[in-house]
């Protein structure tokens, strides 16, 4: 019995730890309690998204685990010592960069090798063309609805295509904010709806592929990048068998 990967007995004794150091005011922003806090949180709300019927098909993991620390923060239902802790630490350690990192170089190594070199272009190509007609499109729509191009642009359109909080809002807000000579917190505020806007929107229709792929298999490749494709551990494996 585990809550994301951790075995119940360890997660109840790291909520109690934690329960105890909120308590006693002793909380800080070290790095092993950091860790604790992160683990704890996030998959507590992962596993409540998983099992919450109708939404645990089109990601309520994520979702759980995005929106609800933020409701938290915002109703004031957390501890301020641990809400000041988890900003302090947040803040100051670019923890999150650390994070992305791990991801976007977990994710590259996690694809064959072979097929990731030769089929580059292959990528590449929908990719950047996908990419321009969003681009189009986003700004044409937001033009239409009164927003204007400059506006819908750079402050819709490159935001959601930026990707996310700590890789995307962040860095583009302090980017504006050094370029315009605006405060970083307003860029923040101004970039931030339509970056949390998209994720959601991601989320959701990621989970309704993933959903549609596990019903009917012969849609999704599984993984793969192209067909016909194997991994080069299987064939090693079906060497080492025959």
């Amino acid at each position: 019995m585990r809550i994301g990967i951790i075995p119940i007995p360890i997660y109840v004794i790291l909520v109690a730890l934690l329960a105890g150091f909120t308590y006693t005011g002793d909380i800080k922003g070290e790095i092993s309690i950091m860790i604790a806090i992160l683990v704890i949180g996030g998959f507590t709300c992962a596993e409540i998204g998983k099992r919450t019927p109708v939404l645990r098909n089109i990601g309520a993991a994520a979702i759980f685990a995005t929106f609800v620390p933020s409701a938290l923060a915002y109703y004031k239902l957390l501890p301020p010592q641990l809400e000041k802790s988890v900003v302090e630490f947040t803040k100051y350690t670019n923890f999150l960069y650390l994070f992305i990192a791990c991801i976007i170089v977990g994710s590259i190594l996690g694809m064959d090798r072979k097929i990731l070199v030769q089929g580059f272009l292959k990528i590449f190509v929908p990719l950047a063309i996908g990419s321009i007609a969003a681009g189009i499109v986003g700004t044409l729509v937001g033009t239409l609805l009164g927003l204007g191009a400059f506006n819908t642009f750079f402050y819709v359109v490159i935001p959601i295509m930026a990707g996310g909080i700590g890789e995307g809002a962040i860095p583009l807000s302090v980017g504006y904010a050094e370029i315009l000579g605006q405060p970083h917190g307003d860029m923040f505020a101004l970039v931030l709806p339509p970056v949390m806007l998209g994720s959601l929107t991601a989320i959701l229709l990621a989970g309704t592929l993933n959903f549609v792929g596990k019903r009917y298999p012969h849609l999704t490749g599984e993984g793969r990048l192209q067909p016909g494709e194997h991994d080069d551990m299987n064939v090693a494996d079906e060497d080492a068998e025959d």
